[in-house]
């Protein structure tokens, strides 16, 4: 695999949402490059700081609605199936 290839699916192995050719594929790339796995390690990092660091919404829950809403008009391509009648909402990090 290519560089470019591993960063763009960093997020989703880290979330397990990969086949299991893939994620043996990334794993193998991350122990052969070590920018890879820098930058893999410094996104884990940075997911573990924001999971320990918010307690409590930042924004407003109206606030959060909408800039959702925005996102989801302007790239809608990362749309889930989500039925339109129901409230848009950021996926949460797995707890430990």
């Amino acid at each position: 695999m290519k560089c470019a290839e591993v960063r763009d699916l960093l997020g989703n192995y880290m979330d397990g949402d990969l086949t299991e050719r893939m994620m043996q594929r990334i794993e193998k790339h991350l122990l052969r490059c070590a920018e890879c796995a820098y930058e893999a390690r410094s996104m884990e990092q940075a997911r573990d700081l924001l999971r320990r660091g918010v307690d409590h919404p930042m924004v407003s829950e109206q606030l959060g609605e909408r800039i959702l809403r925005q996102l989801a008009q302007r790239y809608p391509h990362l749309r889930t199936d989500q039925r339109d009648d129901e409230p848009l909402s950021l996926p949460f990090l797995p707890e430990e």
